[in-house]
């Protein structure tokens, strides 16, 4: 397991890629994959710019995959307590490479990393064709804490 920073995005924007492509995939109304990879280099950067941290796994020293938590601080207002969580972004593991623990192995990795900066919780959301990650969270302990349902505007009463 590696600690990534800014200067493994290039090793990283291949695996970005085809995490999104499997989201184009899935999703073409939303996603599409016209984005450089500049530009998908200038976005994980942003993302390490905002409280983002980073693991990756090496495999005869190329990246085969890597989980991306941003650090989410709230303060407290009206009706919510302040909340310190992180926020797992990005979870991807090269296909060549799945089935292995690697996922759970990084989100491990970073729950020890979060724990020492004491952070006690994580969040994720994932669209549901995506099952695969589902039963990696699971294989985890984590369990849905906020539901968000979505519909087509078709304009019927």
């Amino acid at each position: 397991m590696q600690v990534l920073t800014k200067d493994d995005i290039p090793d990283m924007v291949p695996l970005f890629r085809a995490l999104h492509r499997h989201h184009v995939a899935a999703l073409p109304d939303v996603f599409h994959d016209e984005g450089t990879d500049d530009e998908f280099a200038d976005h994980l950067a942003h993302l390490f710019d905002a409280c983002g941290a980073a693991v990756g796994v090496r495999l005869g020293g190329r990246l085969m995959g890597y989980a991306l938590f941003l650090i989410q601080e709230r303060p407290a207002d009206a009706f919510r307590r302040p909340v310190r969580r992180a926020y797992l972004d990005h979870l991807f593991v090269a296909e060549p490479n799945r089935g292995a623990g690697h996922a759970t192995a990084m989100i491990a990795a970073m729950e020890t990393r979060l724990v020492a900066q004491g952070i006690g919780v994580w969040t994720a959301s994932h669209y549901a064709f995506n099952t695969d990650v589902a039963r990696t969270f699971a294989a985890v302990g984590a369990h849905p804490d906020l539901v968000r349902v979505g519909k087509p505007a078709t304009g019927a009463r």
